[in-house]
């Protein structure tokens, strides 16, 4: 009779027991939706419009495609000089003369001045006007001496050589003149950012290129290339140049310039260029050992591989059937400029989120997890396995009374 009433007592305890153990699986923390909950979201709760798509041999061939934006630079190509003058140039001018001079007379000439070559000239005299040089002003002149002001902007050395010769025509005899550009002001590019040595690097006659000069720089910075965090990522394909000439900036990938295309622009006086380090990422989360944000460290990078770098789905909690990629559309249909021109046009459609769904279970879906391309900031979210909540409060429960089947343990 105490074994049956025994029971009696213990079945109700197991039945309240089971109650309230249903009751708290709906309540147990849980780090994230199953499968069947985000399809539920999919279809119920969907406030943006996002929709799931299965990752699948009819629709692998337009997933597995890489967009390498170029072009952009190439649309600032034009044509110019590097060796016009401009405000703010230092030049160097030599002028020689025979027999009586207008400037061989002075002390340090007065024997006879010295050739370009530094060899001696005995029957010439020669003067270098402007010990310091000769500096173009904001309007683009300078004076010379008997001559007076000259326009030399926007002309070659040659040009102004010629000029102060036909200024010094009837003012002295056979004069010859050398013009020399001492400092390059005008004709020069600036490069800024993540490179080893920003400065102002002086255009020449050689007609430098865009990677020319980044080049001459030392390059993307040792930071840049090791990166400092797992957030970082590494190497030029995480760089963006910024090029901006006359007024018009555009932004391309360094890795995607080639040497000698045309977006390895033939540099120009003014041009500015910027390298900026915008790492690409990608975060995981859900049934994994550790939430993280990850670096693609390489051009193109596959669902494959990123899981791997992840540390895949944990056995003991992932639903390997709902591994999950969530990507943001890539912007606004573009009517927004004529949108602004003509208020009576509709607004703006906005592209929807997708979230790329894969079984892992299937052993085809492995070849298609190699081909699947991931893009900058996808998340990868790995479902909660749906037996994962019952677990949870039997691992509750065991915390519960553990201590308490402890004591038992030890007073029998």
């Amino acid at each position: 009779m105490r074994v049956a009433r025994s029971v009696q007592i213990v079945r109700p305890g197991l039945a309240l027991l089971a109650m309230s153990g249903m009751s708290a699986c709906a309540t147990l923390p849980r780090n994230g939706p199953t499968g069947a909950q985000i399809t539920k979201d999919a279809s119920k709760r969907n406030d943006i419009g996002f929709q799931i798509v299965d990752i699948a041999p009819d629709n692998i061939a337009g997933l597995s495609t890489v967009d390498m934006p170029g072009g952009a630079l190439a649309t600032l190509a034009a044509e110019g000089n590097v060796d016009t003058l401009g405000a703010g140039d230092v030049l160097s001018i030599e002028i020689y003369e025979v027999g009586a001079s207008l400037f061989g007379g002075r002390a340090n000439l007065a024997t006879g001045g010295t050739s370009v070559s530094g060899d001696p000239a005995p029957s010439a005299s020669g003067e270098t006007v402007g010990d310091g040089g000769i500096v173009v002003d904001r309007n683009g002149e300078i004076t010379v001496p008997y001559i007076g002001t000259i326009s030399v902007g926007g002309l070659t050395t040659a040009q102004v050589q010629r000029l102060i010769v036909a200024g010094l025509h009837g003012k002295s005899q056979s004069p010859q003149v050398i013009v020399t550009l001492r400092r390059n002001v005008s004709n020069t590019v600036v490069v800024m950012g993540a490179v080893t040595n920003p400065r102002r690097v002086p255009l020449t006659l050689a007609r430098e290129r865009l990677l020319d000069v980044i080049a001459d720089t030392g390059g993307i910075t040792r930071t840049a290339q090791t990166g400092t965090s797992t957030a970082t990522g590494t190497g030029p394909q995480d760089e963006i140049v910024r090029f901006t000439r006359r007024g018009r900036t555009v932004e391309q990938p360094l890795d995607t310039i080639l040497s000698g295309s045309p977006d390895d622009l033939v540099l120009l006086g003014g041009d500015r260029i910027e390298l900026i380090r915008q790492p690409r990422t990608f975060t995981v989360f859900g049934a994994i050992d550790r939430i993280s944000q990850i670096p693609f460290e390489s051009s193109t990078l596959t669902l494959a591989e990123a899981l791997a770098r992840a540390g895949g789905p944990n056995d003991g909690r992932a639903d390997p059937r709902s591994v999950f990629v969530f990507r943001l559309p890539p912007g606004m249909t573009p009517v927004a400029a004529t949108q602004a021109q003509d208020p009576t046009m509709p607004a703006a459609v906005p592209v929807k989120p997708i979230a790329y769904r894969i079984d892992m279970q299937s052993a085809q879906n492995y070849f298609l997890a190699q081909r699947f391309v991931m893009h900058d900031k996808d998340v990868i979210y790995i479902a909660n396995a749906s037996a994962n909540q019952p677990l949870k409060l039997v691992q509750a429960l065991g915390q519960l009374f553990s201590p308490i089947l402890a004591v038992q343990n030890a007073t029998r």
